[in-house]
């Protein structure tokens, strides 16, 4: 493995790090849309783990798995500590994040913002994570379907000539990500039931 590519995933281990302790500190200050939001460890932890899922058996990152893990354990402990209200929190912001994408198609759509303006669609990969995490703890069934339809109308747009970036069709519907290793994120980490959440 080359040292670039080590070295950002030391980056984004530092961004992991950095996300898990600002949500910790600072939870009296998160919205969500501010600086602070409670997703923030979660955006930054799936496209990690993606990342890193290839070498899982490398001795030079051997170093870097343990880090990961180190974090993770303390993410497990802000969710313990946060309980079923963090959990709460999570999925208002995601409802936040869906009627955002909704009104960002609809801006689209109807002219009132530009190409550049409209195009930052990473909400997008924030939502299908949040549908992911959120899954065991929550009926998302309406939200994935309202997301389903987003994503349709999103195609529509671009097929009409404008400039936005791809949404995937993905065959687990909404909740699919950019990455579908993250998809194999779940069996990696200790059931919610064993954390208190069920």
């Amino acid at each position: 493995m080359d040292t670039p590519t080590t070295d950002a995933i030391r980056h984004r281990l530092h961004q992991y790090d950095t996300a898990v302790q600002e949500t910790r500190d600072h939870a009296a200050e998160r919205s969500s849309f501010g600086r602070y939001r409670a997703g923030a460890p979660y955006f930054e932890q799936y496209p990690l783990h993606e990342v890193q899922a290839p070498f899982r058996g490398n001795a030079a990152l051997m170093g870097s798995l343990a880090e990961y893990d180190r974090i993770t354990r303390d993410l497990e402990s802000l969710e313990c500590v946060g309980g079923r209200t963090f959990r709460e929190e999570l999925f208002r912001d995601l409802s936040a994040y869906v009627e955002a994408y909704r009104t960002l198609l609809c801006y689209h759509e109807l002219g009132m913002c530009g190409v550049k303006g409209s195009a930052d669609l990473s909400i997008r990969d924030e939502i299908a994570i949040l549908l992911l995490e959120l899954r065991r703890d929550f009926p998302l069934a309406d939200i994935e379907r309202e997301v389903a339809l987003l994503d349709d109308a999103l195609r529509t747009i671009r097929e009409a000539g404008y400039s936005v970036p791809p949404v995937e069709n993905h065959p687990d519907g909404a909740a699919g990500a950019s990455d579908p290793l993250w998809q194999q994120y779940f069996p990696a980490r200790r059931p919610k039931e064993q954390i208190g959440f069920r």
